[in-house]
């Protein structure tokens, strides 16, 4: 034999390599061995597809009580891999890959005014170190908008991330409601399913509810994906109930009133759905919750805090009207704010080892980027709105009512959490920035498919942020 025969090539040798480090691996940790093994699976899916990449991101976000090593949560390492894969697919050549720069301008310059204005924010930071780490955070939240342009090139990938959402909020809601907390306990009465926290949890399934509703009025459509919407709808509207989330509840209503002016030839159905949720609402609070929780939503007592954490954050604001305090360093200067005219009955929920963050993402983004920062956050936030809104009247002026229940479902998605994180802080919300990203992409293809409908064609050219007519369904 040859010493060319007798090589043994690359891959083979790796193969065999990995698989005799696996066995062993598996004889002394197999814990350990099986999420490698899946995380393996799971890396060659989202290298092989970005589209269905994207769609696990969104799902495993909901799986925030999940084992994590360190800082590494399954979010974060879904998250690294789609970024890698993001990046070879650009320098794959002979791919073609559609240019986010090049067809939404404005909003890119948006994008790059608010990571500049974060980096500038550095620059006065009292820590420099917090600041650098959040400045990250930022970079990773919005990398998510070019991201998702890229993996999301057709209907069917648009609708493997809106399923993934769908799943996982049905997953984390029937968590919540098949495991309820201590009745006895008003802390514990509050469910948390799989995302850990009472109010994000409510948020996150005001997001699936939207989409799922979506789904369900998604005439012509596959039965399935109506199916999923018709059977997701309950368990995320009593989810949201269990949470006991005064902030989840006023979100929901906020959602339902935006719907009555957006949500197209569905503003009746939504009306509806509005009565129905508040007298599902009421009947809940007043006949099965139990007593802590009843007491919780239909009683005033000052709150638990959430006040005077907004008047810390308001005084940072006036002291530091244009630049904040620096990215990240927001609970790290909020003590400094407390001894100051007014009083103050939860102060010690800043003078303890872990202050708390402002309880409003809008209040904590001028708290450490000052107001420009904030304009800048929300003209992103609107320009994506804005995308999922000139969609949705494309699928109308097509008569296609299934693109258009998706597209509406996606901009009260993004609603419902936008009003949500009035009473949270959650500036980097991977289903918040999931949703958002998800909006340009959604544009993008509803531009392509009504490149054959005369009707909608001159109305696919206006740009994601130009105000125009809404065209007639045919």
């Amino acid at each position: 034999m040859t010493a060319r025969g007798r090589r043994l090539p690359l891959a083979g040798a790796s193969l065999i390599a990995a698989a005799i480090a696996l066995g062993v691996l598996s004889a002394t940790q197999p814990v350990i061995a099986l999420a490698a093994v899946g995380g393996a699976v799971i890396a060659y899916v989202i290298f092989s597809d970005l589209a269905t990449g994207f769609g696990i991101l969104m799902f495993v976000s909901f799986l925030t009580v999940l084992p994590a090593s360190g800082s590494l949560t399954p979010a974060k390492g879904a998250g690294f891999l789609l970024a890698l894969a993001w990046v070879a697919r650009y320098t794959t050549l002979n791919t073609d890959v559609r240019d986010f720069a090049g067809d939404h301008p404005l909003l890119s310059w948006l994008m790059i005014g608010l990571l500049g204005w974060a980096a500038a924010s550095v620059i006065w930071a009292p820590s420099t170190g917090a600041a650098l780490g959040e400045l990250s955070q930022y970079f990773l939240t919005l990398i998510l908008v070019p991201i998702a342009y890229t993996a999301v090139r057709s209907r069917r990938d648009l609708q493997i991330a809106l399923i993934a959402v769908v799943l996982g909020a049905m997953f984390a809601g029937a968590v919540g409601i098949v495991q309820p907390p201590n009745a006895e306990v008003l802390e514990s009465t509050r469910a948390t399913g799989t995302i850990g926290d009472p109010n994000e949890f409510a948020a996150d399934l005001i997001a699936g509810l939207a989409l799922a509703t979506g789904f369900a009025l998604s005439r012509g459509a596959r039965p399935s994906l109506r199916l999923l919407g018709l059977a997701a709808i309950p368990v995320c509207i009593l989810g949201i109930f269990v949470s006991v989330s005064r902030g989840g509840l006023v979100a929901l209503t906020a959602v339902f009133v935006v719907a009555a002016f957006t949500a197209g030839r569905w503003r009746l159905a939504a009306v509806a759905m509005l009565l129905v949720a508040a007298i599902g609402g009421v009947l809940y609070f007043t006949e099965f919750a139990p007593l802590p929780a009843r007491e919780r939503v239909l009683t005033t007592n000052g709150g638990t805090g959430r006040a005077e954490l907004w008047q810390v954050g308001l005084r940072i604001v006036r002291a530091h009207p244009v630049g904040g305090v620096g990215v990240g360093n927001y609970v790290r200067e909020s003590p400094e704010f407390v001894l100051a005219p007014g009083v103050l009955h939860h102060s010690e929920l800043i003078f303890t080892q872990e202050p708390k963050p402002a309880h409003n993402t809008y209040l904590q983004v001028t708290g450490e980027m000052g107001i420009p920062g904030l304009l800048l956050f929300l003209a992103v936030i609107i320009g994506c709105l804005r995308c999922a809104l000139i969609a949705a009247r494309i699928a109308a002026a097509r008569g296609d009512v299934a693109l258009e229940a998706q597209a509406r479902g996606l901009f009260l998605a993004t609603v419902g959490i936008l009003a949500s994180v009035f009473f949270i802080t959650q500036m980097h919300g991977k289903i918040l920035w999931g949703l958002l990203a998800l909006a340009p992409a959604l544009l993008a293809v509803a531009r392509r498919e009504a490149s054959a409908s005369p009707a909608a064609v001159e109305y696919a050219r206006t740009p994601a942020l130009a105000v125009g007519p809404t065209p007639h369904a045919q």
